[in-house]
């Protein structure tokens, strides 16, 4: 491509990025001050699955800089090499003239891009965005290791939610009956609806729509899947069995697929952020790596509709609750823990055991067990619930229930 060409594109989607930077319709997203890792020579990479606001995010980051914004999931710069860029880099100048900032969203589509933002980086403050956790792999980490920062985004969470439904959450929102009673009702809807930006400005049919971009334009195309309808099932089953344990030798044996085809398709739901696999927790890394994992789904809403009886809603809650401590963790340790009895979630470096149980009467004997059973691995024992709020002492040890919206927004 050449100078002209490029800088009609990068042109025009700098008006689409002003825009955005002062919509005052979009909602900012309740993240870290992610601007202080962007000292030269290190990149931030902002990361997670497709349709959650990574260029948004990105934009918005923007204000008040002197930045240019190249957006290459656009169907102009379909086709551009890596040879492109430094035309791309020329037009950027002759536009502009010196710019502090650059962001690039979706880059990865470009192969062999690691070696322009390699060189940028160096002189430049640069942002770039991508829906595939593999970018950060290989060459780039070879090039730029130690000399970049990535943040995985997720859809909404449940306070994003609020704050998009215009709904203030202040500290004595959780003593007032009336405004109790609507975060529990908007979170029946968030349980439904989920976080999807796009979903919640256009309606829940959106989120078939989002589906199927992500298992075609970053799973199927990269891995060349020719199967696709065994594949769509295959999504499909790992999906409707959120919150539970996945043994992938049973699917391949029920799909009538090998393994190592079934390996890899588990492994590209993973890499675009549509699951996030939690080990089982045990003394041994070797017994971590063979036991069968836990699986979560990036959006409660994607459950409601892809997912096989989807409204088990103690099953829905643990979901939320895990992408509630991925969102915290931002990828840590999280482990559960089988053995005579189950525990949710180890969060073995704030050293906290969390149980969920839809429960809005009395918490079951099993849920106490559990967390009594291995108490001596944690300081901190909770149990979320849906209703319920109490401390209750059990063998010398506090344990903290919790209803799930105050879990979520506390």
């Amino acid at each position: 491509m050449n100078v002209e060409e490029l800088k009609r594109i990068v042109s025009d989607q700098q008006e689409t990025a002003n825009e955005k930077l002062n919509d005052k319709r979009i909602i900012d997203r309740d993240v870290p001050d992610l601007l202080h890792y962007l000292i030269i020579p290190n990149a931030l990479a902002i990361l997670g699955v497709r349709r959650s606001g990574k260029s948004t995010l990105a934009i918005r980051l923007m204000r008040g800089k002197k930045f240019t914004y190249v957006n290459f999931d656009d169907e102009a710069l379909r086709g551009i090499t890596a040879n492109d860029l430094r035309h791309l880099e020329e037009a950027i100048y002759q536009l502009y003239g010196e710019v502090d900032y650059l962001v690039f969203d979706e880059i990865h589509n470009v192969e062999g891009w690691e070696l322009f933002i390699s060189r940028l980086r160096d002189t430049k403050r640069v942002i770039i965005t991508g829906s595939n956790s593999k970018m950060l792999s290989g060459e780039l980490a070879t090039y730029l290791t130690g000399r970049h920062s990535d943040y995985i985004l997720f859809p909404f969470s449940f306070k994003e939610y609020l704050g998009f439904k215009g709904i203030k959450v202040e500290e004595e929102s959780f003593y007032s009956t009336r405004k109790v009673a609507e975060l529990k009702r908007e979170l029946e809807n968030y349980l439904i609806t989920g976080g999807f930006p796009e979903a919640l400005i256009l309606g829940r049919s959106q989120l078939n729509v989002i589906y199927n971009d992500i298992l075609f334009k970053d799973i199927i195309s990269r891995l060349k899947i020719r199967e696709i309808e065994k594949f769509r099932e295959f999504c499909r089953s790992i999906i409707s069995l959120y919150s539970n344990e996945v043994s992938l030798n049973s699917l391949a044996k029920t799909l009538r697929v090998d393994n190592k085809t079934i390996e890899n398709w588990f492994f590209g739901l993973q890499n675009a952020y549509l699951i996030f696999p939690i080990s089982r927790y045990g003394e041994k890394v070797k017994q971590r790596l063979t036991y069968n994992k836990k699986v979560y789904i990036i959006d409660p809403g994607l459950i409601s509709s892809i997912a096989v009886k989807s409204r088990d809603k103690g099953r829905l809650m643990e979901n939320v609750v895990a992408l509630h401590l991925l969102r915290q963790k931002q990828m840590g340790e999280i482990y559960f823990i089988r053995n005579d009895y189950e525990v949710d979630f180890y969060d073995e470096e704030n050293s906290r055991l969390i149980q969920v149980t839809y429960a809005m009467d009395k918490i079951e004997e099993r849920e106490i067990k559990g967390l009594i059973r291995e108490k001596n691995r944690a300081k901190e024992l909770i149990i979320v619930s849906w209703d319920l709020e109490y401390t209750e002492k059990v063998e010398n040890r506090e344990i903290k229930v919790i209803p799930l919206y105050k879990f979520l927004l506390k």
